[in-house]
């Protein structure tokens, strides 16, 4: 698969909200910019969450829409219905589990695709509607990173 970067497409998966709503991404994106929170493991969920708090103020849905993505190594179907529904204990608001995308993908051809090379922080991908990157930004939350994700929503 090719690298991922800006005027590339993100790699398609069907994957499900934490509301158990089937969405195939990116071909399901319906605002106009759509900002990917990629998590990698359990540790990351703390600063994910911080860079979603951090994004409220810009997400309205039509033209910002913000996604909380766990990638997750795909364990097969028994350890995912664990998986997804330990989740749904720790994300309780049903606005937010609409908003938490869990992403089942197999790690040696999905990483790659999207261009994961550090899985130490969160990965901020914003893409157009079409799932066209627009640009991305990796690390916890911090004002300079945030000013460089809102630069990227307005382009």
């Amino acid at each position: 698969p090719s690298h991922a970067c800006p005027g590339s497409a993100i790699p398609e998966v069907k994957a499900e909200t934490l509301n158990k709503a089937k969405i195939v991404v990116p071909k399901d994106f319906t605002a106009e910019r759509n900002v990917l929170l990629f998590s990698f493991g359990r540790d990351m969920q703390a600063p994910t969450d911080a860079w979603d708090a951090a994004l409220a103020p810009d997400r309205d849905g039509t033209a910002v829409q913000v996604y909380n993505m766990p990638l997750i190594p795909n364990p097969g179907a028994i350890v995912r219905s664990f998986i997804s529904g330990g989740m749904r204990g720790i994300y309780e608001d049903k606005a937010l589990r609409d908003r938490v995308v869990v992403m089942y993908v197999e790690e040696k051809t999905y990483f790659p695709a999207l261009d994961v090379t550090d899985k130490s922080a969160p990965l901020v991908v914003v893409t157009d509607m079409a799932g066209i990157e627009v640009g991305r930004v990796q690390g916890n939350l911090s004002e300079a990173l945030l000013a460089d994700v809102r630069k990227l929503i307005r382009k």
